[in-house]
């Protein structure tokens, strides 16, 4: 049985050095908000890696989890996003 590991910090990052904290594809220096920006637009995941051909299927999957959570796209952690998803915040 294989199980699934969650998409979380093996794939989205925050480092301030890099596009001042906002979340990036680890490795890196595109921004999750450029990914949702391209699939808003009408671009697809196979568009998405051509254009970008060090993005991975994985990398578009974290970046739409990681909107997801309605987390404001710059100097979130992880922590933060569990503890707004517990209710915490």
């Amino acid at each position: 049985m294989t199980v699934n590991k969650p998409i979380r910090e093996d794939r989205i990052v925050t480092d301030p050095l890099i596009l001042a904290g906002k979340p990036t594809v680890k490795g890196t220096r595109i921004s999750v908000e450029l990914i949702m920006e391209l699939l808003d637009g009408g671009r697809s995941e196979a568009d998405i890696i051509r254009m970008y051909s060090h993005i991975i299927p994985e990398d578009i999957r974290a970046c739409r989890e990681y909107a997801a959570t309605g987390a404001k796209l710059s100097n979130v952690t992880w922590t933060d996003i569990d503890a707004i998803m517990d209710g915490k915040r």
